[in-house]
């Protein structure tokens, strides 16, 4: 193939981008399910249980699904494309199952077993078509620019999807009921995700033949890939930590007065992700990501703990420091997933086969891992704290309450930004232009003996 043909058309890299938008528009509804569970009249530690419950499934089908995807060739020579036609088909429709359960029906086990029914079809879905949406840049273009510009679309797009849908939820939820809303959001997200589907095109072939490998060598290529490990777990930690879009309803509702008034205090976090997330792109031409990171892990973690020092009695002067936390998420939002793309050369190098499906489809099992765990984390949280699911969603709570909740809502991200920094300065050791290196000897552009030189030995031995 000509350079040219290796370089992705102009529709092609918006409708990546605008699919992350649709995607997350739909999931930040579907991340509100917990309090949904609350309000159809579920206990609240009895719907921790029932959240955590479908991740043993998780667990299985996540990363068999990224072996599946590494193994299977479809007819055409295609990969990526086909396993995200069928996931998107299905998202939105088990979707609106799922928030099709009526809070009237007086059996609570009905209500758990048409739940658990809907979430496992809805996990499926998402897996068929994250994974193989995050792996797609790598047979879009091996221009290594070009795949970090499309890695870069997809977080900004995401990050407009979701603050879209966490904008816009709170003002339509009340209004129109949970099913219509799910209905709504899903169709609507759906006519942006549907674009890529047309337009993508996979145009490089896989260096290396998974033909000879099983599961065992699957398991064995986790094990050698120590940055995609860690990587992983910044990702889980951050994001387990991250209660703020779970609890968002119930912590305006509670303590501010107004469940209308997420929409504002989102909107104030989420406003300077989108000019930090455009920022970030030309400053790791200058500024190596691992770098940028811990900038904006040490802002966070400084902006979590003003938020709870300030109180929830002046939303004035809560919103200061929360300014300053959503800049410094907005860089973990943006530079996190960029680290699993550098951990796929890493492990090219380490072991030889390139293996992108399993490494994305871990990404997508450890965002479903850490939701799942959010919701169970905060009803957890609110059970202890005396939370009354009993007496409706529109009742206010007692003052233990709001004050439980304005502490996890706090404190607990600035607990997850403080381990990330531990990870960060401590064992994230995989540098830019260390990627750079390990990418020119992946695609044969220099050879083993000159990658290693170059790298001075501090990786070991490449692994063709």
């Amino acid at each position: 193939m000509s350079e040219r043909e290796l370089q992705t058309s102009r529709g092609e890299r918006l409708s990546y981008g605008i699919f992350f938008f649709g995607q997350n528009l739909l999931w930040s509804f579907a991340g509100l399910v917990s309090t949904f569970l609350l309000d159809i009249g579920l206990d609240a530690k009895f719907a921790s249980a029932v959240l955590l419950g479908p991740k043993i499934w998780d667990a299985v089908n996540d990363t068999l699904f990224g072996y599946i995807v590494d193994k299977t060739e479809f007819r055409d020579g295609r990969k990526f494309i086909p396993w995200i036609r069928l996931g998107t088909s299905l998202i939105g429709a088990s979707t609106v199952f799922m928030f099709a359960i009526n809070g009237g029906i007086g059996n609570q086990w009905v209500k758990i077993a048409w739940f658990l029914i809907a979430y496992i079809i809805f996990d499926c879905a998402y897996t068929m078509l994250d994974a193989p949406m995050y792996a797609l840049p790598t047979v879009m273009t091996t221009n290594i620019k070009e795949r970090t510009g499309l890695i870069s679309s997809n977080r900004f797009g995401g990050i407009m999807g979701g603050l879209v849908g966490t904008l816009l939820i709170p003002v339509i939820r009340p209004k129109l009921g949970w099913f219509v809303s799910a209905v709504a959001i899903c169709l609507v997200s759906t006519l942006f995700m549907l674009p890529i589907l047309f337009l993508g095109k996979e145009r490089t072939v896989r260096e290396q033949s998974w033909e000879e490998y099983g599961l065992r060598q699957m398991f064995g290529y986790i094990g050698k890939n120590r940055y995609l490990t860690i990587s992983l777990l910044l990702i889980f930690i951050v994001g387990v930590c991250s209660i703020e879009t779970t609890l968002s309803l119930l912590m305006a509702r509670n303590c501010l007065g107004d469940e209308s008034l997420a929409t504002l205090v989102t909107a104030v976090t989420s406003l300077p992700m989108i000019f930090t997330s455009l920022l970030i792109p030309k400053l790791s031409r200058k500024f190596d990501k691992r770098s940028l990171l811990i900038f904006g892990m040490i802002t966070a973690l400084i902006g979590s703990i003003g938020c709870y020092l300030s109180g929830y009695g002046s939303i004035v002067m809560f919103f200061i420091p929360t300014v300053i936390r959503g800049i410094g998420y907005s860089f973990f939002m943006v530079i996190s997933y960029m680290l699993i793309a550098d951990s796929v050369e890493y492990g090219t190098y380490k072991t030889g086969v390139r293996a992108s499906g399993i490494s994305f489809s871990l990404q997508t099992f450890t965002a479903k891992l850490k939701n799942a765990v959010i919701g169970s984390v905060a009803l957890f949280a609110l059970g202890l704290f005396g939370y009354d699911s009993s007496i409706g969603e529109t009742a206010v709570q007692s003052g233990r309450v709001a004050d439980g909740i304005w502490t996890v809502f706090n404190l607990l991200p600035a607990i997850g930004y403080a381990a990330a920094l531990v990870l960060l300065v401590f064992f994230y050791k995989l540098r830019d232009q260390d990627v750079e290196i390990m990418a020119r000897f992946n695609s044969g552009e220099i050879s083993r003996e000159e990658a290693e030189s170059q790298l001075e030995n501090r990786f070991g031995k490449a692994g063709r």
